[in-house]
């Protein structure tokens, strides 16, 4: 099966269906795909609601935990996430629990490509600081279980990123100080799973309307982890004249979690890249590409 081909796809009729069965009172109302990812299919349902279905088995305890724990987390950031309020129970018609949330204002990153990157900066790392700080620690009670993605672990992340940067030169040639970097890498030690994290904070989780950040979507791989999962968007969605007001709103990050967060950022700038170029979307791979080159930049 293809990387990206969906276990178990649910079209218009099998959501529809489901909603009849679970959902009645909204089950009427027009419903709009709105995307797909690797891990959840999304629609619009009405003008109020979005209705997630996750696409295979891996993604399925993160689904749990979002369900679980973004309503907890939800009153403590300062832009909107989603809540679930409608929760979907698996059934003979769909083996997996699926929910529906408000619908968030804005639209993806990449669809905003005007969007001020210096205002940008600061809404990020209020949300970042707000995200990391022990009060989200405590409010979640019961540890988050760590990272299963070991995105922030270079003993494994740094021959990944090498090897997808090898695959896709035809679409992004890494410079030579690149390689070197990513290979500085290796030398880090384990990562420390000390803050809640988002754990794939990436331009298309990041909502935006009117010039500003909006709310953060997708939270299948919230978790306890290294900050640098999430300080990825310092280099992957900031150019670097924008990076001195993010960490004037953020706080200082050390050089180490710097560099692995660079690392982070070139291992999801070339799956982006290469999810936007196999499924035909323009605009996401304009924005992959233009976060690649931001990485790359100083």
């Amino acid at each position: 099966m293809p990387v990206w081909d969906a276990e178990l796809t649910v079209d218009e009729g099998l959501a529809r269906r489901l909603l009849e069965e679970q959902f009645p009172d909204v089950a009427s109302l027009p419903i709009v795909l709105l995307g797909a990812g690797w891990d959840n299919t999304v629609y619009t349902v009405g003008d109020e609601w979005i209705f997630r279905f996750p696409r295979r088995d891996a993604v399925l305890s993160g689904f749990r935990l979002e369900i679980e724990y973004l309503p907890l987390l939800a009153p403590l950031l300062p832009f909107a996430i989603p809540v679930p309020e409608r929760i979907g129970e698996p059934s003979d018609a769909f083996r997996w629990p699926f929910f529906g949330a408000r619908k968030l204002p804005g639209v993806e990153l990449a669809d905003a490509p005007d969007t001020d990157r210096q205002t940008l900066a600061g809404d990020l790392a209020r949300f970042l600081r707000a995200l990391h700080r022990d009060d989200a620690v405590q409010a979640v009670g019961t540890p988050l279980p760590e990272n299963w993605t070991r995105r922030a672990d270079m003993e494994v992340r740094v021959p990944y990123v090498l090897e997808k940067l090898t695959e896709l030169d035809a679409l992004w040639h890494a410079p030579e100080h690149v390689r070197a970097l990513i290979e500085d890498a290796r030398s880090l030690p384990p990562p420390q799973p000390r803050a809640v994290c988002h754990g794939d904070f990436h331009f298309r989780h990041v909502l935006v309307d009117g010039g500003r950040m909006r709310g953060v979507i997708d939270w299948i791989d919230l978790c306890r982890g290294e900050p640098a999962l999430d300080l990825q968007t310092v280099w992957s969605l900031l150019p670097p004249e924008a990076r001195p007001a993010f960490f004037a709103e953020y706080g200082e990050v050390d050089d180490e979690t710097l560099l692995r967060a660079r690392v982070i950022a070139f291992h999801l700038g070339a799956a982006l890249l290469d999810y936007g170029h196999q499924e035909g979307l323009p605009a996401l791979e304009r924005e992959a590409l233009a976060s690649l080159d931001r990485t790359a930049s100083p």
